[in-house]
């Protein structure tokens, strides 16, 4: 395609606009080969209309062609007649041409430079935000999040949170605990009821030999989370039976389910406590009042019939088994009847 071939036109006057119109009616009806088509006509004949040049391009990249539309627009910025705010829309594009090609690397750096040239542009801030995050350069990424908040501080600040957790995770798998727990710390003082940075602060602790400050935090964690609560509960368990404190355990799923009735995950770990210690009648009879209050609950009648077969008592496990396989076919049923309607 002749790309510097400047304003040659088509043969008849209103070519181009029937060129256009066309191009148009072809994209509403998902013609794509027909819209690259005439978008080529119009570029080759006047490569001036950006307009038509970046819709080119952008379509390229839609069809994962990322090498012609990094060409187009490397190819753009080699011009010396683009305007400034032209030339910040082909970094843009040529940007979001490295990310969909996965040079993460070469598109951060190109938004750098969009951001030399606007520092306020917000969206840019945001895509650039996600790819230093992604790129484990997390200082400078939290460096742009104060810009955000000028857009939507709620939104700054859980972006600033995931980017603090990310940053501990890799300070943890680099072996440095102190940066780690610095990170975490940051993101408490942000969110005191971030539960996911509570069960990371916890495990700093459990590393560093400081066991009570580690049962503490996943405490708190459980506390406060009730979705990371279940992945929780074994080494909460287990810190009290390190600790020759059972009955702290008790105490505490005791405390959780006052606080959250519902909480059927703690229900089960409640009665797998009960069970480890030779008290199985109390944890089948944990489990049968659970499944009375929420008796299409899976997870409740599994861990009944799994303790009701651990105790001996066959018949009763598969009586569960079989109410189980009841509730499983009452689920399935509204799905069958809508493959056979």
């Amino acid at each position: 395609m002749a790309w510097w071939r400047k304003k040659s036109s088509f043969d008849e006057p209103g070519d181009r606009e029937r060129a256009w119109r066309r191009g148009l009616r072809a994209a509403v009806g998902d013609e794509w080969a027909t819209v690259e088509t005439w978008l080529e006509r119009i570029v080759e004949a006047d490569t001036d209309d950006l307009d038509a040049y970046h819709a080119l391009a952008k379509l390229y990249r839609r069809q994962g062609d990322v090498g012609r539309a990094l060409r187009m627009h490397q190819n753009l910025l080699l011009r010396a007649d683009l305007g400034r705010e032209q030339r910040v829309e082909a970094q843009i594009e040529l940007a979001r041409d490295f990310e969909a090609g996965g040079y993460k690397e070469r598109a951060a750096a190109t938004y750098e430079e969009v951001l030399a040239a606007q520092p306020r542009n917000l969206e840019v801030v945001e895509r650039l935000v996600s790819l230093l995050q992604d790129l484990r350069e997390y200082p400078r990424a939290l460096s742009l999040i104060r810009r955000l908040r000028r857009k939507d501080r709620a939104t700054a600040e859980r972006r600033e949170i995931e980017i603090l957790l990310a940053q501990s995770q890799a300070r943890i798998d680099e072996g440095d605990l102190d940066g780690a727990r610095q990170a975490i710390k940051r993101c408490l003082r942000r969110d005191k009821a971030c539960g996911p940075a509570w069960a990371i602060l916890g495990e700093i602790d459990a590393e560093r030999g400081k066991n009570a400050k580690a049962l503490a935090a996943w405490k708190r964690a459980a506390q406060v989370d009730a979705k990371i609560a279940p992945a929780l509960y074994p080494k909460i368990d287990a810190s009290f039976a390190e600790r020759r404190k059972p009955e702290g355990f008790d105490a505490f799923l005791a405390e959780i389910l006052e606080a959250r009735p519902t909480d059927h995950a703690a229900r089960i770990a409640r009665a797998r406590a009960l069970a480890s210690r030779a008290n199985s009648e109390a944890a089948i009879e944990e489990l049968a009042r659970a499944v009375e209050v929420a008796p299409d609950h899976l997870g409740l009648r599994v861990e009944l019939g799994h303790q009701l077969l651990a105790s001996g008592q066959d018949a009763e496990s598969l009586k569960a088994y079989a109410d189980l396989l009841e509730v499983l076919d009452r689920r399935a049923l509204p799905f069958e009847e809508e493959k056979i309607a």
